[in-house]
């Protein structure tokens, strides 16, 4: 029986409404246009584009993912985030790049360079990907709320997808951005704080390293292959996947995109540290505890309940700050890349009506993958092949700064970078290279990638060629239909069909 005055019970709950509130004020006048719905109207400014970008990975994998890594193989498991960090940092020297296409989704800047075909086949790949990013966000959250507070894992289920179904149907990147920045600043400010408190209570750093083994305290123990192949996998994530890149489009100039990237990449180049203590400590305490439950452990049993409660709420919210993000990602590129060319193009469609299939398709995707998740339908392989072949995208990104391209290329070298990675991943098991680590299938995926676009570009003579000035040019040309505020927009533009 759940107590409505039990401290964690009540922080939860009002975190929950502050969430909504948050995103609901922010989220208003969102429904004024495509580009104000889906990118914000191109307009956050430096803390709630950095927050966003940090708070879409902090819930599941950054804060309960390496306490859990942490509680089972020790310290080391803080370089998933150190490394994540540093890969974030590296592409902020290049997202200026990036943010100078006018464009709504990664499969629409591919597609203006390798054809439409291509562009059906990154969105399909997006849309597989980002459904079952959420769908696996779903039940993550519903976990975390039915550990600690013994309410129903539906009951807490249906309420987690309820909310951050509603605040992205509501307002879009603006409401989800703001969320993130409220989920942000508390986690922050929260692990900084309570870490060392949590430490402390528990005996401090000699008590708990004494209650380790010698693997536990190796910093380096998962190995530098495997540290390196985390680093060049987020380095693919941060340059091309839909999440991100939709982020970076949404900041208010080249700048603030810049220099948000590097401060989200420094704060969790940082955070891994903090969230693999908590997993120690669990770990040094003896709990006879399920390894995925490691971070909520150590919050409920050395911090007092209301402090408890706050984090527990915020590891919740950066949960839900991957779900809404995850979705929305989902929903724009269905509409903008799969919808609006299965109409024959978008002459006369309003962008109201734009909005309004934007957010039916939150809908219908959110709900959609609450059921996935609900049903106990294992999701793992087809999650991890759409963001295989989400990652192998960014070898179409680079291969669009060399003047040799063609754009022919780009669709064989996508096919045989997803092949690469269902070999490495599915047949191989992603093999230990060097004793030391596996290497993440995205990488040898998007360098099979990559090889494939620069022969056939070699071998294809008779191939057409372009160039970035061109792809921005026509990109700009099709943006500002849609913030200069006409009734009718237009999709695609100057776009090459791969017949052509």
């Amino acid at each position: 029986m759940v107590s409505l005055t039990d401290p964690i019970v009540v922080t939860m709950a009002l975190y929950f409404a502050g969430t909504i509130l948050v995103a609901w004020w922010f989220g208003r006048g969102a429904s004024s246009g495509y580009v104000d719905f889906t990118l914000a109207g191109k307009n956050l400014e430096l803390l709630p584009f950095t927050m966003t970008y940090f708070s879409t990975f902090v819930g599941g994998g950054l804060t309960m993912g390496i306490a859990q890594k942490a509680f089972i193989e020790g310290i080391s498991a803080q370089w998933y985030a150190m490394s994540q960090g540093l890969a974030w940092i590296t592409v902020s020297t290049f997202i200026g790049v990036l943010y100078g296409f006018d464009v709504v989704s990664t499969p629409d800047l591919l597609g203006r360079v390798f054809g439409s075909y291509t562009k059906y086949f990154a969105a399909l790949f997006t849309l597989i990907g980002q459904i079952s990013l959420t769908a696996a966000q779903t039940i993550g959250m519903a976990t975390i709320i039915a550990t600690v507070t013994d309410i129903s894992l539906q009951v807490g289920f249906w309420i987690s997808t309820l909310v951050f179904v509603g605040i992205t149907v509501w307002g879009g990147m603006s409401s989800v951005a703001w969320a993130d920045t409220f989920h942000g600043i508390v986690i922050i400010v929260g692990m900084v704080v309570a870490i060392p408190v949590a430490l402390s209570n528990a005996g401090g750093i000699g008590a708990v390293s004494s209650q380790l083994s010698p693997s536990g305290t190796n910093w380096f123990g998962v190995g530098l292959v495997q540290i390196a192949s985390w680093y060049l996998l987020y380095i693919t994530v941060a340059g091309a996947q839909q999440h991100l890149l939709q982020r970076t489009w949404a900041a208010k100039n080249a700048r603030v995109a810049k220099i948000g990237v590097f401060l989200s990449g420094l704060v969790i180049t940082g955070y891994g540290i903090l969230t693999a203590t908590a997993g120690l400590i669990a770990q040094a305490q003896g709990a006879g505890i399920d390894s995925s439950l490691a971070f909520a452990w150590t919050l409920q049993n050395t911090l007092p309940p209301v402090f408890a409660g706050l984090l527990l709420a915020a590891a919740v919210g950066g949960v839900m700050s991957g779900a809404d993000s995850f979705l929305l990602a989902g929903a724009t590129t269905f509409v903008n890349d799969l919808y609006l060319p299965y109409r024959g193009g978008s002459e006369g469609v309003s962008e109201a009506h734009l909005v309004r299939m934007t957010r039916s398709a939150i809908l219908v995707f959110g709900i959609g993958a609450a059921l996935i998740a609900l049903s106990g339908i294992r999701i793992v392989a087809v999650e991890s092949i759409g963001l295989g072949i989400m990652s192998v995208l960014f070898a179409g990104i680079l291969a669009m700064f060399w003047d040799g391209t063609k754009r022919e290329a780009g669709l064989p070298g996508f096919v045989v970078g997803g092949l690469v990675f269902a070999l490495w991943h599915f047949g191989l098991g992603e093999p230990a290279l060097l004793g030391e680590g596996p290497l993440e299938s995205a990488v040898p995926a998007t360098i099979a990638a990559l090889v494939t676009i620069v022969l056939v570009s070699y071998l294809y003579s008779a191939g057409e060629t372009f160039t970035v000035e061109e792809i921005k040019q026509a990109a700009t040309r099709d943006m500002e239909r849609f913030t200069g505020g006409e009734a009718t927009v237009a999709d695609g533009g100057q776009e090459m069909t791969d017949e052509e």
